[in-house]
């Protein structure tokens, strides 16, 4: 069993994870305007991941030049890895690969702890990403508190590049919004990120 594979319903009775739901947990977040640079990214970019297009392709086209813009808002002071094995109890199912994480020092050839965000690129379904971004989230948890760099909240997002959904693990409440950002709303979601990457 990897990240993949795991049901909310799993990951609640497994790791004893509470569950609850905001209507709009993030919104308060003060907005961050994007670069010129990332503004013209998207503009060049959003079109190529229209109709059906890979993950790989909304990771890279889309989702990417947003984290990377939030790795220059908090100057460099994080590390964004992408794609990156996190194996980190293959017996509870906790292994696999990461969509995108970022820890909050900035070290490039390693994952040092704390891990403070997942991020879980999707084709499509947001839904069907939300698992798989708690299991990594309840990973991130277990790595910085094995390493004694525990944080009182890991961030998760789940995204198909032009859709926004973001989540919480504090202690072991799991709190998913139900609001969902678009890339019109762009200002909001890198608020968002730069919050959580702080």
């Amino acid at each position: 069993m990897a990240y993949e594979s795991f049901t909310l319903e799993s990951l609640m009775e497994k790791f004893a994870v509470t569950y609850a739901q905001s209507r709009d947990d993030f919104g308060k977040i003060p907005v961050c305007e994007p670069s010129d640079w990332l503004k013209k990214t998207l503009e060049v970019q959003a079109p190529l991941v229209a109709g059906k297009t890979s993950e790989k392709a909304r990771s890279e086209l889309l989702v990417s030049p947003i984290l990377i813009e939030v790795r220059e808002i908090r100057e460099q002071k994080i590390m964004v890895f992408s794609g990156i094995k996190f194996d980190v109890d293959k017996k509870a199912g906790l292994f696999g690969y990461c969509d995108f994480l970022v820890t909050k020092k900035p070290f490039v050839d390693i994952i040092t702890a704390p891990v403070i965000v997942i991020a879980e690129a999707k084709k499509e379904d947001l839904n069907a990403g939300v698992p798989q971004c708690v299991a990594e989230m309840i990973a991130a948890n277990l790595f910085n508190d094995s390493r004694k760099e525990s944080v009182p909240v890991i961030y998760g997002t789940v995204t198909d590049g032009t859709r926004w959904r973001f989540l919480r693990l504090e202690k072991s409440t799991l709190t998913i919004d139900l609001r969902e950002y678009t890339l019109a709303e762009l200002p909001h979601i890198l608020g968002i990120l730069v919050y959580m990457a702080s």
